[in-house]
Order: C-alpha cells, then sequence, then structure tokens
C-alpha cells in the first residue's frame, strides 16, 4: 500500500482538513443518542433543556458536514486527474481496451481516500464511542456486546479468499471489454457479455453469503445485549432505554468496518498492481 502513502503525503493538507471535517462531525453524533435519551426524559415532564442540547449538536454536526461536502470534491478531482496522468505518461504500450480499464478502475483509489478513509474514521471513532457509553449504562451489557466481534472476524476469515480470487478475476475479464467490442465479432461479444453475467454472479452470492452470515450474528448479539441491559432494570427510564438501544445498534453496525475492510483492501490492492506495472 505504499502508492496509497504516496498519494496521501503529496496531499495530506488537502486531505487532514478533510477529515479533520469529518472527525468533528463524527464526534458531535456520537453525543447525539446520550443526549436523544436525555431529552425524551425531559420532555417526558416538560423539561425542555436537553431538546436545546440535541438541536444544537445536531446543527454544528451538519455544519461540519457541509463544510466538508464543498470542500471534497474539488480536492479528489485533482487527486484523480493527477493519478491519471502519471499512469497514462508511464504506460504507453498497453492495449486500450488495459488502459480504458485501468483509468477506470483507478476511481477505485479516489474512492478510497473520499469514502473508505472517512468509513473507516467514523467506524473506528463509532466502537470506541459507543462501547464507552455501553459500558457507563451497564457493564454485563458491554462485555456481551464486545463479544460480537469474535464470529465477525471468523466469518471474514472463512470468505476473505474467495473475494479476492473473485475480485482479481472479474478484474482481468473486464480489460478485454473495449477490445472484444472493436473487433466487432457478435460471438466473441456474447461470450463475453455471457461471461461477465456468470461472474457478477458468483461474486453477488458470495457477497449475500459474507452480509447474510454477517447480518445473522449482529442480530443475535443486538437481541441478546438488549435483554441483559433490560433483565432486572426496574428503574430504567425510556430515554435510557432508547440511548442503550442506539449505542449497541450503532457499536454493532461498525463492527461490519471489519469486512469491509477487507473487501477494500483487498480491491484496491489488485488495482494499484495493475496501474503501476
Amino acid at each position: 500500500m505504499s502508492y496509497i502513502y504516496k498519494i496521501f503525503k503529496e496531499y495530506k493538507c488537502l486531505l487532514l482538513l478533510i477529515y479533520f471535517y469529518a472527525f468533528v462531525a463524527q464526534l458531535l453524533f456520537l453525543f447525539e443518542p446520550y443526549v436523544l435519551g436525555k431529552m425524551i426524559d425531559g420532555l417526558l415532564v416538560k423539561n425542555y433543556n436537553w431538546l436545546f442540547v440535541f438541536l444544537a449538536v445536531e446543527i454544528i454536526a451538519n455544519i461540519f458536514i457541509y463544510k466538508r461536502m464543498v470542500f471534497d470534491t474539488k480536492v479528489y478531482l485533482r487527486i484523480y486527474n493527477d493519478v491519471i496522468f502519471e499512469y497514462l505518461k508511464r504506460d504507453g504500450n498497453n492495449d486500450p481496451s488495459v488502459k480504458i480499464a485501468r483509468t477506470d478502475m483507478t476511481n477505485s483509489i479516489i474512492n478510497f481516500f473520499e469514502n473508505d478513509v472517512q468509513y473507516y474514521i467514523m467506524a473506528v471513532m463509532t466502537i470506541i464511542g459507543s462501547v464507552f457509553f455501553i459500558f457507563l449504562g451497564d457493564v454485563k451489557t458491554g462485555f456481551i456486546v464486545s463479544l460480537a466481534v469474535i464470529p465477525i472476524c471468523f466469518i471474514v476469515m472463512v470468505f476473505y479468499k474467495k473475494i479476492e480470487q473473485s475480485t482479481k478475476v472479474g478484474n482481468n475479464h473486464y480489460e478485454q471489454k473495449i477490445s472484444i467490442m472493436a473487433e466487432g465479432d457478435k460471438s466473441e461479444v456474447h461470450t463475453f457479455f455471457e461471461r461477465r453475467r456468470k461472474i457478477l454472479i458468483f461474486s453477488s452470492t458470495l457477497q449475500g453469503k459474507n452480509w447474510s452470515s454477517l447480518n445473522a450474528s449482529k442480530t443475535i448479539f443486538l437481541i441478546v445485549s438488549l435483554v441483559v441491559f433490560t433483565n432486572g432494570n426496574l428503574n430504567l427510564t425510556q430515554g435510557q432505554a432508547v440511548s442503550m438501544y442506539a449505542y449497541i445498534n450503532q457499536f454493532l453496525i461498525s463492527l461490519m468496518s471489519i469486512p469491509v475492510g477487507m473487501e477494500t483492501f483487498t480491491r484496491i490492492r489488485d488495482v494499484i498492481g495493475r496501474i503501476k506495472e
């Protein structure tokens, strides 16, 4: 992943500013369930103080989101163009079909900086912040929900190699597209798209099995954690229940960043290997 680091180092000031905006917004959103619970309990007794706190959190967080969205498009388009020009300058001999396919695949690298890095920032912050608030609310629930890491990592290990192979096969096949279309042989074109259909169906089936297993684990731990939290807690308020549910759900959803991260790493590594040939 040295190629990714090289890009980051070249544009680090611009990228760090974007990630700072995302960091502040996510930090504020971490307090949202806690404030929401307090607001609900307050509204039940006609106390509106936490309502104003909740509105302040939402407004400030959305200001930072707006600033990031306005700024980041210009930065990512600049990076994309620079990466493409560098690749085309270096690769003068490859078949046009391969060049076009690889310039399209380069979007994966830009998407990594634009979406994946921000997603990981938010996921890590949410995992740490959510588990903190869960333990603060109930230690037993915190231990139970933390165990969800084990089955999720196991599922990732089972499916990772197959997903990696599927990614390589799909990209190899995609690089042939323009050449086959340019030849105009209807039989070859038909064979290409039939093969493409089978590759995509296989990949989709593999992902379906992967995410169905992950969602099943998430649901089981959500239910068990809520049962543990509510069992025998006679003084539980409505606001506390809503707040705990939100943090447990956020924590479990954020654990999905583990399989997403493995898929992203596989995709990016394959694309970088191609454009650096």
